[in-house]
Order: structure tokens, then sequence, then C-alpha cells
């Protein structure tokens, strides 16, 4: 990535961190204000204002989560007179605007776009609503194209020229012993990551645009079900933290 191109990106994300961070907070107030409509408002302009700035930067799976944020914050908006109703909406929106910073940094610093990856979350934000719920292969979909070339990559010192058909044969052994313990249950990030190395090791060599597409979507959806497994714990812990900020708890606290 050019330089010039690179900082603009750091200056956007900064921003888009600001805006965020922003939007939390109005919400947070909310939380210990719930007659003051006017932080809910304010914490639907902001995320309007990301999802669009993630619209024009191409980041797709991020901006999917901002809108369907965005809905919540409108619906609780609509709600905002059944109170009781409200929990849940705060629940699912609290636990996203503690992820999409997290999502979006990764993805800044050259991570993969993977909308999969929120599957969990971006059904939880339209369950509360009522909507009908995203499948896997919905959003499968965003990620089946990838704008990037095929670039081999030289090999390292030592290692022995091999074409790709000669490294599938050699690698074949063992994405069959990770694929196997990961369909067993066994082990499941260790096997994941093994999976992923593979991926990674023939998207890298791939001389030709249909290998390279196959091993680059192979290696988003391992890189997704390793991130999903570790998103479900962090979901189960911020979903005891936000239950201890809805109105009337003895434990209410602030997210820092």
């Amino acid at each position: 990535m050019p330089e010039v191109a690179s900082q603009t990106l750091d200056f956007v994300g900064r921003e888009l961190n600001v805006t965020l961070a922003e939007a939390r907070t109005a919400l947070e107030n909310y939380v210990e204000q719930p007659d003051n409509i006017n932080l809910l408002e304010r914490c639907t302009q902001e995320l309007h204002q990301v999802q669009g700035v993630l619209r024009v930067l191409e980041i797709y799976g991020a901006a999917l989560l901002a809108e369907e944020m965005e809905q919540v914050a409108s619906y609780l908006l609509q709600t905002a007179s059944e109170r009781k109703s409200q929990a849940e909406s705060l629940d699912a929106l609290m636990r996203a605007m503690v992820q999409l910073p997290s999502y979006l940094e990764r993805v800044l610093a050259g991570g993969r776009d993977l909308a999969l990856v929120l599957l969990p979350l971006l059904n939880d934000l339209r369950a509360v609503r009522g909507s009908a719920l995203l499948s896997e292969g919905t959003l499968l979909l965003l990620n089946l194209k990838s704008d990037k070339q095929a670039q081999p990559v030289a090999a390292a010192p030592g290692e022995p020229p091999l074409t790709v058909e000669q490294w599938a044969r050699r690698l074949r052994a063992r994405f069959q012993v990770g694929l196997i313990g990961w369909i067993r249950g066994e082990r499941l990030e260790q096997n994941l990551d093994i999976l992923a190395a593979v991926a990674q090791k023939l998207e890298q060599i791939a001389t030709r645009q249909p290998v390279f597409q196959l091993w680059w979507v192979t290696g988003a959806v391992i890189e997704a079900l390793l991130r999903s497994a570790r998103l479900l714990v962090e979901d189960e812990y911020l979903s005891r933290q936000t239950r201890c900020q809805r109105p009337g708890s003895s434990h209410v606290q602030r997210f820092r």
C-alpha cells in the first residue's frame, strides 16, 4: 500500500474510532438517563455517519454491522416509552459497540473483511427488532470475490522449489489431520490453526487465479471459524457486563 494511502486510512480509522466512542458514550448515558431521548438520537446519527464512511471505504462487513446497529438505535427510539422491552436491544447494541472498533482495527491493519465472523452478533441485532435472521450462505457471498490477484511468493531459503501440485501433495496429510480433528470437535483452535496454515501456504504459492481464489476463500472461512469461536467467549463476558448496566440494576457500571 502506498505511504499516502496508508496514512489516509490511519487518519480515517482514528476519526471512525472517535465517532464510535461518541456513539457509545451517548448510549451509555442513555442507559443511565432513559428519559433523555436526545442521547439516543445522537447515537443514531453517529452510527449513520460511521456506516456511510465504511461503505465508501468498501469495508462491507463492518458497514453491515454499523447498519444493523443504527437500525437497533432507531428501534430503541421508537420504543422509548416501553422501557421494559428495551433490555435485550440495549444488551445487543452495547456488545456491538465494543466489537465494531476491534473488528475495524483488524481490517484496517490488513486483515480480511469477514462478514461471516459477525453473524452471531448481526443476528442478535436483527432478532431484537423481529427481523429475519441472516444465514451463513448469505454472508459468505460477501467474501467469495477477492480483488487481489495471485502473487506467488518466492521459496524461503532452504525451502525446495516445488510446484503447487507438489506442495498440495506434501500438505494433504496435514490438512486432513486438522480437518478430521475439527470435525470431531477435538482441540478446535489447534486444528483450525493447522488448516489455516495450509490454506495460507497454498494461497501464497498459487500461480493461477482460480487456485488462488479457492485458497483465499478457504482461508477466509477458516479465519471466520477461529474468530467466531473467540467472539463467542467475548460475547458471554460482555453480556454479563451489560446486564449490570440496565436501569434498576444495583451494579450499574460503565464500560471503559
